[in-house]
């Protein structure tokens, strides 16, 4: 169903996308340019490109699903409350330490802290959760390009692949901060576009809507649920998540890259905290799963889209994409979601690079230009990355529960490594077993087959939140237990 007009504005927007980021790119001599920016990047910049890199084809296609959904509701905007908190903690309790020195991801201060083997820990943790988490995001939109396509899955992703290599090859961090600016007010166009747009469809007024979700209990906002089974709880969003938070805005390079790219301090204390308004995005996708519901209601689906949604939840509103929007429109809306998914993947390849060259070529390039070896990175983690989204095809579980279980298992060992890097431990090469054992623990809460064959199909213990603390709490027990006992040890040796 896409049309000559829908291919010229995708076009468009790629082509254009990549010549801005080409001039915006800046000078490349070496890797303080390429992957912090020369530190002179505008915070206002980065607060754009953190809430367009937080924003992934999965907040567009997943979370209006959410309501949609029969039993769907609105509570997956509880998670808001531990977005605003976790954000506060990074800014005062975080940033100052990763601005003492000219730390290039905060694995660096972890080496400085803890000692060198704690550092490189730290790093590969971030390289599998991050190919584990941003796989995802390229997943759910190569299944969007699929079915509004007709292409393969396989190119359906390497068409996303191949346009966030090239933008992070061209430029590095800088070009992926200002061609995300640029995606920051498609994807926000796009998310408001829409949602006027069924508006005007329907013959009923706003008030109506509400009054047809409310009847139907979709406007349930706050779930008191105490059962740890469950995910999208007050208490998981309040207790849970902001381990979740603090992790993916404090400890992963994914973001922390960005906030410093900051000529200072003070800037990425302000990019952090105004980056709150990425919030509102979710809120306008809840509104759009509403509206997505009272039309289906007037217009019901015809028999061909409602197998597909019975199929996948996830596919409501790429249907409606399909089927309802105009020809333009409808690039316009893919290019939103190509935003999203270019902007997750140019993101985690800058950073993955980053601290790949760190780990293994640092300090021992002699005869090559270090920014060529960065580039070379970029492009073998742009093809693992893919390969990742492709693995990922066999999932059943909709998109939300997928992105977020596949950071269960690095998330809380790595936040545990960051925290204790912080308050301090003598024995820095302890967090090494203590975040193993914390990565094994999750694996089976998550997987007990594993463990109990007999139940080899069993669903996960709890709900993918309660494994952040539990990651994190576990990961410092095991540490700070092994170092009392050490300690314990060393007093009977000496007596």
């Amino acid at each position: 169903m896409f049309s000559l007009i829908d291919w010229l504005v995708v076009g468009l927007y790629l082509v254009g996308t990549t010549v801005l980021g080409h001039r915006l790119r800046g000078p490349q001599a070496n890797t303080r340019d390429f992957f912090l920016g020369n530190r002179d990047v505008p915070w206002q910049a980065v607060t754009a490109s953190s809430v367009a890199t937080t924003i992934s084809a999965v907040t567009f296609i997943s979370v209006p699903a959410l309501v949609y959904a029969d039993g769907g509701n609105l509570v997956y905007l509880q998670f808001a409350v531990a977005g605003i908190i976790s954000r506060i903690i990074v800014a005062y309790w975080l940033l100052p330490r990763y601005y003492q020195d000219l730390y290039f991801s905060p694995y660096d201060y972890a080496s400085k802290s803890l000692g060198s083997w704690a550092g490189r820990f730290a790093s590969m943790l971030f390289l599998v959760g991050g190919v584990l988490g941003q796989g995802v995001r390229v997943y759910a939109t190569a299944l969007v390009l699929e079915l509004l396509t007709g292409w393969a899955l396989s190119q359906s992703i390497m068409l996303i692949g191949l346009f966030s290599i090239l933008w992070t090859w061209m430029g590095g961090i800088r070009t992926v901060i200002w061609t995300d600016v640029v995606q920051f007010f498609v994807l926000i166009g796009s998310a408001l576009f829409v949602l006027a747009f069924i508006l005007g469809k329907v013959d009923q007024s706003w008030s109506e809507i509400i009054n047809l979700a409310g009847a139907s209990g979709k406007l349930d906002l706050v779930d008191w649920s105490t059962d740890p089974r469950v995910a999208m709880t007050f208490w998981a969003a309040l207790l849970a998540m902001p381990f979740q938070n603090v992790a993916v805005y404090g400890t992963d390079q994914l973001f922390v890259q960005r906030l410093l790219c900051c000529r200072d301090e003070k800037a990425a204390r302000k990019a952090v905290l105004w980056s709150t308004i990425g919030e509102i995005v979710p809120m306008v996708m809840l509104a759009v799963g509403l509206v997505l519901y009272a039309f289906y209601q007037q217009y019901p689906m015809a028999n061909e889209f409602s197998i597909l949604v019975a199929e996948r939840g996830d596919r409501v509103f790429p249907v409606f994409i399909i089927s309802e929007l105009p020809a333009g429109i409808r690039g316009l809306m893919i290019a939103g979601l190509l935003s999203a998914a270019i902007s997750s993947l140019d993101s985690i390849l800058a950073a993955l690079s980053q601290i790949t060259y760190k780990l293994l070529f640092s300090n021992r390039i002699k005869f090559v230009a270090a920014v060529d070896i960065s580039r070379a990175i970029v492009l073998l983690w742009g093809l693992v990355l893919c390969l990742m989204a492709y693995a990922m095809a066999d999932s059943r579980l909709n998109l939300i529960d997928l992105a977020f279980t596949m950071t269960t298992y690095t998330y809380g060992p790595l936040l545990g490594v960051m925290v204790m890097s912080m308050v301090g431990m003598r024995r820095g090469y302890l967090v090494i077993p203590a975040a193993l054992v914390s990565i094994i623990l999750v694996v089976v809460l998550n997987h007990p087959g594993l463990v109990l064959p007999s139940k080899a199909d069993a669903s996960p213990l709890l709900a993918w939140p309660w494994l952040f603390p539990i990651g994190t709490i576990s990961c410092l027990l095991v540490a700070y237990s092994s170092d009392l006992i050490a300690d314990y040890s060393d007093k009977l040796k000496a007596s």
